[in-house]
């Protein structure tokens, strides 16, 4: 998701074990890694059952991340389908609730890797420097193809 090539078999694997090991939602932190699979590997009807499935249960009062979840599945598919805009409209509104979707900073950091890589392939430099300022210090950079642009925020 930050714009490096990925290998598609190997998604494909990390699908298959996402189906068989969590068939439904209800714990956020593993379902941001099944919609994660299913953006990966393009499997549309399974992300956004998966998602409804999530929204259900958020409406029922039964998934206290809310909306992150479903949000972030959504910016992953637009990623995936190179829909850079919409990636900017799903993400940055939600990115004051990034830490619901629960996890480590693993997770923050690969939604803040998508969002960045999303400015720079709309252009949005400004924002992405931005972002890079914002971003709570910690031992990683993000590994973001074409940070380059940005390099004298980056740093």
């Amino acid at each position: 998701m930050a714009g490096h090539p990925r290998e598609p078999a190997r998604w494909a694997k990390i699908e298959e074990f996402a189906r068989a090991k969590f068939p439904r939602p209800g714990m956020s932190l593993a379902d941001w890694h099944v919609a994660l699979a299913h953006a990966a590997t393009a499997d549309d009807v399974a992300l956004e059952s998966w998602i409804q499935a999530i929204e259900d249960l958020s409406r029922a009062g039964r998934y206290p991340s809310g909306s992150v979840v479903p949000t972030a599945a959504r910016a992953f598919a637009a990623f995936q389908r190179g829909d850079y805009s919409a990636v900017t409209d799903l993400i940055a509104p939600m990115l004051p609730e990034r830490e619901r979707m629960g996890g480590s900073r693993a997770q923050v950091d690969l939604l803040e890797a998508t969002l960045l890589r999303a400015y720079l392939c709309t252009g949005q430099v400004e924002e992405a420097r931005q972002l890079l300022a914002d971003r709570r210090p910690g031992p990683a950079g993000l590994p973001v193809a074409g940070l380059e642009s940005c390099a004298d925020k980056a740093r």
